[in-house]
């Protein structure tokens, strides 16, 4: 696909794979177009300062779990977390997202939408029941809800329209955004910000030269600092650097723990035993799937072929089948994918080699902590 291929492409820019003439006059246009961003951003901020814009207050919590830059930190797994944390001590939750990549249909409908306001509440799941699939929800909102049984999971670009839905129709008196940092329409009591220990800041640029969705100053309005994928090295450098944009924000060091494999074709739950010693290819269009494949050795996987698509991509049938093929010409006995990959598959064709999805669970760094109990205490401590 040609977006695809332009995506890729800007990536190369990032991380400074491309060093030619085109590659430098691209990176000197994004630098532009950065400085453009920044005056937007910073001006909208101002507006809902001077209260020119209204953050509106819904009767219910609200708490958002999002990040400063573009691209994976884990959100998935926490709000998940999160969300089963206090369903399990008596909340009516229900989870917002904006269904971001999902296919809305077509363009005349798109642009009618734009014409007459945000579109309406779609509810992905009424806790009992999944009522759209992936392509029309989008990746994440559908795994959130095949996952969160008992729990709504809600989509609308219109956060302030998804709460008041969710409290009217639905009785919730808690509200988790998914990826809600940037929306400043909709007033919250907590905000939780991710951030990548690995790669935490990327290039320290603003978009589109870099993967800052905002100025770092602007996590002075975080509560909590969640730092995912925490290895135990270089932690207190991170969390001094953190310090100086946030002084009264919490920080806590969380890790992505796989917990087992479930087969794509048959659902069938297997242990991370089954795969040591195989060798394996891998398959994933995230945003970074460098994470994904540097988890797999650690598994006592041999990895012998990687295929990296564009984030949030759909797959077609062919696609896989090529993919396959491929792994199966390597010597790769099993395929191995992660699971929001999974629900944006087809049904997969009959083979030899096996795929598997890793299920991840987030758990605190040090394993004689609770994740759920620091939580917890810090709500109380928040009075929530």
């Amino acid at each position: 696909m040609i977006r695809e291929r332009i995506e890729r492409y800007y990536l190369k820019v990032l991380l400074g794979k491309k060093t030619g003439f085109r590659g430098r006059v691209f990176k000197g246009f994004l630098t532009l177009l950065s400085y453009l961003y920044l005056a937007a951003i910073q001006f909208r901020a101002f507006l809902y300062r001077i209260r020119v814009f209204r953050s509106r207050s819904v009767t219910a919590w609200v708490i958002s779990v999002g990040n400063i830059t573009l691209g994976g930190t884990g959100k998935t797994p926490v709000v998940e977390r999160l969300a089963r944390l206090l369903h399990s001590r008596g909340r009516k939750v229900a989870v917002i997202s904006r269904g971001y990549r999902r296919k809305t249909g077509p363009r005349w409908k798109r642009l009618k939408e734009k014409i007459l306001g945000a579109p309406t509440t779609r509810v992905v799941s009424d806790g009992r029941n999944i009522l759209l699939n992936s392509r029309v929800a989008g990746d994440e909102p559908y795994l959130l809800a095949a996952n969160l049984e008992g729990i709504p999971v809600l989509i609308n670009r219109n956060r302030v329209k998804a709460a008041l839905y969710a409290i009217r129709r639905l009785k919730a008196d808690t509200i988790i955004l998914d990826d809600g940092f940037q929306h400043l329409a909709l007033k919250r009591d907590l905000d939780i910000v991710l951030v990548d220990s690995e790669y935490p800041f990327g290039n320290r640029r603003l978009f589109p030269r870099g993967i800052l969705r905002e100025p770092l100053g602007n996590l002075s309005r975080a509560d909590l600092l969640l730092l995912t994928k925490a290895s135990g090295e270089g932690r207190e450098e991170l969390k001094a650097e953190l310090k100086k944009f946030n002084r009264r924000a919490e920080i806590l060091e969380c890790r992505h723990n796989p917990v087992y494999l479930r087969d794509v074709r048959t659902s069938i739950k297997a242990s991370l035993e089954f795969i040591r010693g195989s060798k394996a290819a891998s398959l994933a269009g995230i945003a970074n799937p460098y994470g994904f494949e540097k988890m797999l050795p650690e598994l006592g996987v041999e990895l012998i072929y990687s295929r990296r698509f564009a984030d949030h991509h759909f797959y077609t049938q062919q696609e896989l089948i090529d993919t396959l093929n491929k792994a199966a010409r390597r010597g790769a006995e099993i395929l191995l994918t992660t699971e929001k990959d999974a629900v944006r598959f087809p049904r997969l064709p009959p083979g030899k080699i096996p795929v598997f999805f890793l299920r991840v669970r987030i758990d605190s760094l040090r394993e004689e902590e609770d994740f759920g109990r620091e939580i917890l205490r810090f709500l109380r401590r928040r009075n929530l």
